[in-house]
């Protein structure tokens, strides 16, 4: 894989510039990716999650880095010949430029001598940005320096509460129906059984309506899926917990063949669970279990809630959102999962690092201010503290938006990926509710 990928760096040169590494910093400790950024040689850097870009003067730069944590090299480059796509909707993305790294849910690109970067305006699954040279585009917690808060028992006892087997059999009832927001019969019955979810757990159910955009032009009607718990001492303040029920496969105007178990019947399911979890210990806020309808399609069914909390003048009393989409996935043993929002939340994002550190130690976690493509965005964009928690191989997940994604094809891990998100997710939002 090494080979194959210090092949792909080995990019015809355009004009004298830069020297350039990819180095592997997935083992490195704070102060050697400090030194490496900052050594001799180095004139700029880009940090991508375990990925570390370095560029200057080649000899005294590599003298920085281990011989074996170099993954690549580029000769004669300058920043503006490279630029960040997003690992999203990969069979639509345009391929421009050639792969370099990847880290935090985007890819490090480098454009060609005649290519510009492609510009998708309100597009944010095929987002290309511009590199700003000597920027953490996204970073492993633990090369943050921040430090495991000891374990507070209550927190504890909702983390351990989390049931793997539990969530993976609500995964697979979900799969069982074709969850298309262009179809009828097959979503109406996955919305009712996700309502009864939520009502055996004492929650209220409503089932907000929407309208979106049909398939076949005008529009169609949808529904959320919301059970609300009552804080007990402070009901005016709500935190939001979300992750969409829509599926599709690859023709995404079909209506039959989408099991969408990855995409999203484990965010779906990682829902159910935390409100079974949580409710059980009386959270003094509110907690709006939510299941989003037409997120395939352009988020609908989350910019249709935040709307409606606009609407009714209930929008201040969001304090925060917790999203979840595909969390079940592993290509490996080793869990890995991307947390992002703004970075005027990095406070709050930050919050997500730290409990997988204390509570979720096999857990490894990136943080990310470049937040795109999923429902924590409209959140986001109506100023409130929101974020996005994703497994991080999904975009190398081969039954991605396909009619194959089984519960079966999920593969080995699925239960201690899942699990190790949701019990991250637990302890913050424990944190944030206020148990009784």
């Amino acid at each position: 894989m090494l080979a194959a990928l210090a092949l792909m760096l080995s990019i015809p040169a355009a004009a004298k510039g830069d020297h350039a590494a990819v180095v592997d910093i997935s083992t490195a400790d704070i102060a050697q990716v400090e030194a490496l950024k900052h050594g001799a040689g180095v004139r700029w850097w880009l940090e991508l999650g375990d990925r570390l870009l370095i560029a200057g003067d080649r000899e005294p730069m590599l003298r920085l880095a281990r011989k074996r944590d170099v993954l690549g090299e580029i000769a004669d480059v300058a920043p503006s010949q490279f630029a960040l796509r997003a690992r999203g909707c990969k069979e639509h993305a345009v391929e421009a430029g050639k792969l370099i790294a990847r880290g935090g849910r985007w890819e490090l690109r480098r454009l060609g001598a005649n290519e510009k970067m492609p510009s998708f305006a309100g597009d944010a699954e095929n987002e290309w940005r511009a590199i700003e040279p000597n920027t953490v585009v996204a970073q492993q917690f633990r090369l943050s320096g921040i430090a495991p808060a000891p374990r507070v028992a209550s927190v504890q006892a909702v983390v351990d509460a989390i049931d793997a087997q539990r969530w993976f059999g609500d995964v697979t009832t979900l799969a069982g129906w074709s969850r298309s927001s262009y179809g009828t019969t097959s979503l109406t019955q996955a919305r009712d059984w996700i309502g009864n979810r939520f009502s055996s757990l004492g929650l209220t159910v409503t089932k907000p309506a929407f309208s979106m955009p049909g398939s076949g032009g005008g529009t169609i009607s949808r529904t959320n899926v919301v059970g609300t718990w009552t804080g007990t001492t402070l009901p005016n303040e709500w935190i939001v917990v979300g992750g969409h029920y829509d599926s599709r496969n690859t023709n995404l105007s079909s209506t039959t063949n989408a099991p969408g178990a990855e995409d999203n019947a484990t965010g779906c399911a990682g829902v159910i669970e935390l409100a079974r979890v949580l409710v059980a210990n009386r959270p003094q806020r509110s907690v709006l279990f939510m299941c989003y309808a037409g997120e395939e399609q352009n988020l609908y069914g989350s910019a249709a809630h935040v709307s409606q909390l606009r609407q009714s003048g209930n929008l201040a009393k969001v304090k925060s959102v917790v999203i979840m989409d595909m969390i079940g996935y592993s290509a490996d043993n080793r869990l890995n999962a991307d947390v992002e929002t703004y970075s005027r939340y990095n406070t709050y994002l930050q919050k997500f690092g730290a409990a997988a550190a204390t509570y979720v130690p096999a857990l490894n976690v990136t943080l990310s201010t470049n937040p795109f493509g999923s429902d924590h965005m409209p959140y986001l964009q109506a100023n409130k503290q929101a974020v996005l928690a994703i497994e991080s191989d999904y975009d190398i997940y081969p039954h991605y938006h396909k009619s194959t994604d089984l519960p079966a094809n999920i593969g080995p891990n699925a239960h201690a990926m899942g699990s190790a998100i949701l019990k991250m997710n637990a302890a913050v939002i424990a944190g944030e509710a206020g148990l009784n």
